[in-house]
């Protein structure tokens, strides 16, 4: 699997985020089925936005490619997400690039204008087969190259203009074009035939199509480049997609965003919608994910409550195959819905990967436990536990394939436990009565500030319909 990674001439936006949030989720699947996943991102640090900051600021291209490089370092690593098999720089793979070029050069693709390799797109017969559009509609590339013999010809090596860096080649000093970049890197770590190739929706034309053209046309006695497509939707605000180019508000910039709100705030913000889907970029859709995530992590508590300090929560051989109900007809009914949940986020990761869906299947699963346990005549037995064991286990791991940590989210919160805090009972019963009157009096967000102190406090709650009970946190 290969996905297009970031031009770093800026810190990346929430939209950059997208496609590293679903592709990783995509592997985790993958891999969640058995397969053996070999992931691939590249980094563009040479590009012509790269060289234009570094002239706006009058420091040398290096300056501003290491800069945004370290930062991005930073901020998948706060992200969360798995590691990659590589992650190619494109300064790196000059001499592999050039090798590409001389190929399609060869295979009478290319032509050399004044030092300029472009790509002869008349003579690939399948161009547009990716996007669907047709050659004589479209719009001109590579606006400041001339010499081309048609406008919609691209630039496979572009010569230098003063001051610009450059590496040596055949055709004079100059630097790689954008699109083929993407080519020798890919082919490098992962060969020819690519199972998945990834990325944002924007890139569809030109770059992919132009991909998929200079490498068939390097290599025409391979196939298909690529076997699947897979793009991800843009973040839009106002109607206007986010890109760095047009200008970063404060809000967009991932690391800001990272700042206010966990990382698995931003995954269940990017997971809620499908990934093909358009998303809109807003604080309250942010502050939805959080109380989405909260419900989850609230009832991951109060299964924790009730089950207490179990070894098998983290024993491995603890499943579905071994668990055995009995008689027990509440302990049948949420081994029966964790057989449900399990076969619906199956069905819905097997739809191209319907993120949405396999989360709603987390929200019915929690749902109806808590009819369970929150009923006015729960009684707890052992088979209760065992199921109830094995349900917070099946959130848990779910949740992980999705790219999630509940666990972690919840030891961050009891991390902000404050030791010299410590409430008495008659001081906690209090606080809990007048939460209990703020939800009567429908104010809920009073009453999740409460709920929220006493969980920072250590106090964990359980809401039944006799009342709410609590216990400390050990």
């Amino acid at each position: 699997m290969y996905v297009c990674g970031p031009t770093v001439y800026n810190y990346i936006s929430i939209g950059n985020a997208r496609p590293i949030i679903v592709f990783n989720m995509i592997r985790n699947y993958l891999e969640h089925t058995g397969l053996k996943v070999d992931y691939v991102q590249n980094i563009t640090d040479i590009e012509d936005k790269i060289i234009k900051k570094a002239n706006e600021e009058n420091v040398d291209f290096k300056v501003i490619k290491d800069r945004y490089i370290k930062a991005f370092l930073e901020d998948i690593k706060k992200l969360n997400v798995g590691k990659f098999s590589a992650m190619p720089l494109a300064s790196k793979m000059v001499q592999e690039i050039i090798g590409i070029i001389k190929k399609i050069i060869e295979n009478e693709y290319a032509y050399i204008v004044d030092g300029n390799v472009y790509f002869d797109v008349a003579k690939f017969k399948y161009y547009g087969k990716l996007s669907g559009q047709k050659i004589d509609e479209m719009q001109i590339q590579d606006n400041d190259a001339y010499g081309k013999k048609s406008k919609i010809d691209f630039a496979l090596w572009k010569i230098a203009k003063p001051g610009e860096p450059y590496w040596e080649s055949p055709w004079g000093n100059g630097r790689p074009g954008w699109h083929i970049e993407c080519s020798a890197m890919s082919i490098k770590f992962l060969n020819f035939g690519i199972d998945i190739h990834g990325g944002g929706i924007d890139l569809v034309f030109p770059h992919h199509e132009n991909e998929i053209a200079q490498s068939e046309a390097a290599f025409p006695e391979k196939g298909d480049f690529v076997k699947y497509w897979m793009h991800n939707g843009m973040i839009e605000v106002k109607e206007e997609k986010m890109s760095k180019s047009s200008g970063l508000k404060k809000d967009w910039i991932l690391r800001n965003l990272l700042e206010k709100y966990s990382s698995n705030v931003i995954k269940m913000y990017i997971l809620s919608t499908h990934y093909r889907s358009p998303l809109e970029f807003s604080k309250s859709k942010i502050e939805e994910a959080k109380k989405a995530l909260e419900k989850i992590l609230n009832s991951l508590r109060n299964i924790k409550f009730l089950i207490g300090s179990s070894d098998k929560v983290d024993n491995p051989e603890y499943n579905l195959n071994n668990f055995n109900p009995k008689d027990d007809i509440l302990a049948s009914e949420i081994f029966d819905y964790i057989r449900i949940f399990k076969e619906e986020f199956k069905d819905s990761m097997d739809d191209d990967f319907n993120s949405a869906k396999a989360i709603g299947a987390i929200f019915n699963l929690i749902r109806n436990i808590n009819s369970i346990i929150q009923s006015s005549d729960f009684k707890m037995t052992l088979p209760i536990k065992e199921s109830l064991v094995l349900a917070y286990k099946v959130i848990v791991e779910h949740g992980r394939v999705l790219g999630f940590d509940f666990e972690k989210e919840h030891r961050k919160v009891r991390g902000k436990v404050k030791s010299n805090l410590v409430l008495d009972n008659e001081e906690i019963n209090n606080l809990i009565n007048l939460r209990n009157e703020a939800r009567r009096e429908r104010d809920f967000k009073r009453a999740d500030e409460i709920r929220n102190k006493l969980c920072n406090m250590g106090i964990l709650l359980e809401d039944r319909k006799e009342g709410t009970i609590w216990k400390r946190e050990r």
